[in-house]
């Protein structure tokens, strides 16, 4: 009598704990994942960041961004020993084969292409009033036995983002882009979270599913709010 009693109850647990979970809604969870990433605040007070990683090739990478959509990558060439240079300014992008010293622009434009509506976080889930998108809670999944939300970003027609947020943390622990036709993106998976001037960073992002050049990122270092001048991310002209 005892086991059915225990198993009863064991069954209105598991029954009741998706219902209480579920209960929140997409503002209540989205408050308390901003929170959990050390609150509005901290967040708007970052106007710049410099990380640095290495990827599985060996290659280091250095990027810095600046507030509202300017982004700088380097990257080392193993095999030549040079930096390269991409920059981010307005939604276009290039790419320099040269070897730069400092903030010099002197380089050959390589290429140019739209990348989109750039933000200055890499999550797109931040800031998505600031470019216009539509957030809505899926409903729960589990991802690596932990009880997640799941968050849908609308961003056009033809794909959406779902982040994966721990019902515990309310850190995202996994994303992944969609599309209406075609392939899914890769799922990656966020980890190991340090603070940075008040702001809770994954210091490793792993992709499942992408090329092996860029399937882990274990970043080295984050800086908040270094001095940057603006003429760095300036593309030099054809």
């Amino acid at each position: 009598m005892k086991n059915k009693l225990a198993l009863c109850l064991t069954l209105f647990l598991i029954s009741v704990k998706p219902a209480l979970v579920w209960s929140q809604t997409i503002d209540e969870v989205y408050t308390k994942y901003i929170a959990a990433l050390g609150g509005r605040e901290n967040l708007d007070a970052i106007q710049t960041m410099q990380m640095e990683w290495v990827n599985t090739k060996g290659q280091r990478q250095i990027v810095y961004l600046s507030r509202p959509n300017l982004a700088l990558y380097l990257l080392t060439d193993t095999a030549s020993n040079m930096m390269v240079k991409v920059c981010n300014n307005g939604g276009m992008s290039c790419l320099s084969d040269k070897k730069i010293v400092g903030t010099d622009t002197s380089f050959r434009l390589q290429f140019t292409r739209s990348s989109g509506k750039p933000s200055f976080f890499a999550n797109r889930l931040i800031s998505y009033k600031d470019n216009g998108y539509k957030i809505f809670l899926q409903g729960e999944d589990i991802i690596e036995g932990k009880r997640c939300f799941v968050v849908q970003l609308e961003l056009d027609k033809k794909s959406y983002d779902l982040y994966y947020i721990d019902a515990d943390t309310y850190r995202v622990i996994m994303s992944q882009t969609r599309y209406l036709s075609g392939p899914d993106g890769a799922q990656t998976y966020y980890s190991d979270y340090r603070q940075v001037n008040g702001v809770w960073f994954p210091f490793t992002v792993e992709d499942s599913g992408s090329s092996l050049n860029n399937s882990k990122k274990t970043y080295t270092y984050m800086k908040a709010n270094v001095p940057m001048d603006k003429k760095m991310f300036v593309c030099p002209s054809l």
